[in-house]
């Protein structure tokens, strides 16, 4: 039998709360996705116009989602329901004893039930053809259902310093074998949405259809100031 965790045990799996997560997942989606956005709006703002980003920086990724979370907590308004958490654990498909959970880089977690994670998972695009470690994090922890367990959205961040978006969106299309598409509410961003069939999830209660959100954020750095969005 299948030891479980205290989060296990306070928020027991059942249909009703698999229920809660489905309806808030999607119901919440617009508002989330528009928090990313101004967060990253405040980072570029607030961290990234005050000093330059450089190739000599290490644990470029780690810096900027420590940031990122900040600046879209620092967004929010103070009667949302839900928490905006660095690192938050996915137990579902932890390993036993003292195993560590999946942890995407940043989640939205719902107050009533911190099971429920809306997750977003983040990669550094060094050049503009490098998606390979993108596309993994889908295909190995968004359609598996290791991220996102009861959620049937999440998000890919790609931190790009210098090139075309729209370059980047082509080799992600290329990967994926299909045309990500332009989110409707956020038509002047370089953001696309993909669909997927989850067919063996992690859990029982993972929802089957999965829609994948990419949202590119251009990085300035000391030799590149313009973003190039188009």
């Amino acid at each position: 039998m299948t030891r479980l965790t205290f989060i296990d045990r306070r928020w027991p799996d059942s249909p009703p709360f698999q229920q809660i997560a489905r309806d808030w997942c999607q119901d919440q989606s617009c508002l989330l996705l528009d928090l990313i956005w101004r967060g990253y709006d405040q980072l570029l703002s607030q961290d990234l116009s005050e000093v330059l980003f450089s190739g000599d920086d290490e644990a470029r990724e780690e810096s900027l989602n420590f940031l990122l979370a900040i600046r879209i907590d620092q967004c929010k308004s103070g009667d949302a329901p839900f928490s905006v958490v660095h690192q938050p654990p996915e137990q579902t498909k932890r390993k036993r004893g003292k195993g560590r959970s999946p942890q995407p880089d940043i989640g939205f977690v719902l107050y009533a039930y911190p099971r429920t994670i809306w997750p977003l998972e983040a990669k550094v695009l060094a050049r503009e053809t490098d998606t390979g470690p993108y596309l993994d994090e889908i295909n190995n922890n968004f359609v598996t259902g290791r991220y996102a367990t009861f959620s049937s959205e999440g998000a890919m961040l790609g931190y790009f310093f210098r090139g075309n978006a729209e370059v980047i969106f082509a080799g992600i299309a290329a990967g994926l074998q299909q045309t990500p598409k332009p989110h409707p509410r956020f038509p002047d961003r370089p953001h696309r949405i993909s669909g997927h069939r989850r067919d063996d999830v992690a859990h029982p209660g993972s929802p089957r259809e999965f829609t994948c959100h990419h949202l590119l954020l251009h990085i300035p750095t000391a030799d590149e100031h313009t973003p190039r969005y188009e």
